[in-house]
């Protein structure tokens, strides 16, 4: 049975909205306020996005830039101190929207964390990588993020062959990989303006990857590009700052010019920017919102203020179950 209590329209932020946050849609940490920042600071360079587009003709997508994150609807567990985004317009537009992109790495994060610690349950002595595959920087977008996608491809598809028949292929340094995942992020340089995409990889392994072999092998696959840089992170103390390091932006909204985001966005728009193999597939997720079901919760519902340029509460409403 539902009861509900209407709480009168709020004019600013209270304190049932304050010093609650989910990183992403999950999770829980003492800083609302500064998520709400980060989504109004995404929302504003969409609206700057969405000039852009008008400008270059392309109306209907900027309507829906101008129109995504108009408001958004939280939902405070408040006997679990968890709060999550419940709803909201958004155009998923993620090369174009920052604020579609923080929800993409969150939902991102939230998944493959997930699949990450099933798997270090099921293998407490693997040894877990942080590697980056670098190509050649060069003037065609186009082009060299389609040497990294082949040379990439050519990579697993040895580790593959490898594993199927390691006495009659040659072993890779990836096939050391039980379980891998990867996202493909883009920078264009400050000075020499060429594009340089690169692949972020999470591997874990039974064995120490050799650095000096994968980038003989790297330059194998690529034939002209052998930077790449290996690390071992702790699985208890990293693990989250490197997974928010594999699924942050494709690219920097702050340091990419209106017309390159465009651009970047067109170029990328039909291609898989993450991908994963080994273990990481085939894993069923349980459904989080079974949780939830049963607890109460208050609805903290925002909208976004142009003139002060920020989110701010419009009306919130109690719900107990019982």
């Amino acid at each position: 049975m539902y009861s509900r209590v209407k709480i009168p329209k709020q004019t600013s932020n209270s304190s049932l909205a304050a010093g609650l946050e989910v990183d992403g849609d999950f999770g829980y940490s003492s800083a609302h306020e500064s998520r709400l920042f980060r989504y109004s600071t995404g929302h504003q360079r969409g609206l700057e996005m969405s000039k852009f587009l008008s400008s270059v003709g392309q109306k209907k997508l900027a309507r829906e830039l101008a129109s995504c994150g108009s408001y958004l609807l939280f939902r405070d567990y408040f006997t679990v101190r968890e709060v999550r985004l419940k709803s909201g317009y958004f155009c998923n537009q993620n090369l174009l929207c920052p604020l579609c992109a923080i929800r993409r790495a969150a939902r991102l994060l939230d998944s493959y964390m997930r699949r990450f610690e099933f798997l270090l349950e099921e293998n407490p002595d693997a040894r877990c990588f942080f590697v980056t595959l670098t190509v050649k920087n060069g003037e065609d977008l186009a082009n060299v993020f389609e040497h990294l996608k082949v040379s990439l491809k050519r990579m697993y598809q040895a580790r593959r062959d490898h594993l199927k028949n390691p006495s009659k292929n040659r072993h890779v340094e990836a096939a050391k990989a039980f379980a891998g995942v990867h996202s493909i992020e883009v920078k264009r340089g400050l000075n020499s303006r060429l594009y340089h995409p690169h692949v972020h990889c999470i591997w874990i392994c039974q064995d120490d990857i050799d650095a000096q072999r994968l980038s003989d092998e790297w330059l194998h696959f690529t034939g002209d590009s052998y930077i790449v840089d290996v690390s071992m992170f702790d699985q208890k103390k990293a693990v989250l700052k490197t997974f928010l390091e594999l699924f942050k932006y494709v690219l920097k909204f702050s340091e990419t010019s209106l017309a390159d985001n465009w651009h970047i966005s067109q170029t990328l728009r039909r291609c898989r920017l993450v991908d994963s193999f080994g273990s990481f597939r085939g894993i069923k997720l349980d459904d989080l919102r079974d949780f939830y079901d049963d607890l109460p919760f208050v609805d903290l519902f925002y909208r976004y203020s142009h003139l002060e340029r920020a989110y701010r509460l419009h009306s919130q409403s109690v719900v107990w179950k019982s």
